[in-house]
């Protein structure tokens, strides 16, 4: 087999690629797990910048990926965030998001004459996207999550109340 593999490429070469590889994949996660931490600490880029260095990796190629993971942290942190202008946000797009899902759903309920719990998963749809438009996050947050879940008990519930 090894012969077979040499005739193709050099083997030893092959394992000690894959070996870099590997450090390099070990470095790239400790790299990372520093940069989250100190994102979440609220360093600012040019801390982290200094203080991370690597053996493994060219000091150009660490700062790109220092760069990225650093955006991408910021990012999960500043949408996990909740604050007076999110939650504010929230209660305007779950009323906002009530309506039109009770909209949507009334609608269909009138054209097909009957409710089915399959319905629900278009006016969740509906809602969060609503939801997330008017506040500019994801259902990550928990503020936003709670918005959308009460924007569609609304909507399921208020129809029937209407109706009957």
């Amino acid at each position: 087999m090894r012969e077979a593999i040499n005739q193709k490429f050099n083997y030893n070469e092959f394992v000690k690629k894959a070996e870099h590889r590997k450090v390099l994949i070990k470095e790239k996660g400790r790299i990372s797990f520093e940069v989250h931490n100190r994102v979440n600490k609220g360093e600012n880029i040019n801390l982290i910048l200094e203080n991370i260095s690597s053996e493994i990796m060219e000091s150009g190629e660490l700062k790109i990926f220092i760069l990225e993971k650093y955006e991408q942290f910021s990012k999960i942190k500043e949408n996990n965030t909740i604050d007076k202008k999110t939650i504010y946000k929230s209660i305007l797009g779950a009323i906002i998001a009530s309506v039109t899902g009770l909209l949507f759903l009334k609608a269909i309920i009138q054209i097909t004459g009957r409710f089915s719990f399959f319905l629900l998963m278009p006016v969740y749809i509906i809602n969060y996207f609503v939801i997330y438009g008017i506040t500019g996050k994801t259902r990550d947050n928990l503020i936003v999550f709670l918005a959308v879940f009460i924007s569609v008990v609304i909507s399921t519930v208020l129809p029937f109340i209407l109706l009957t």
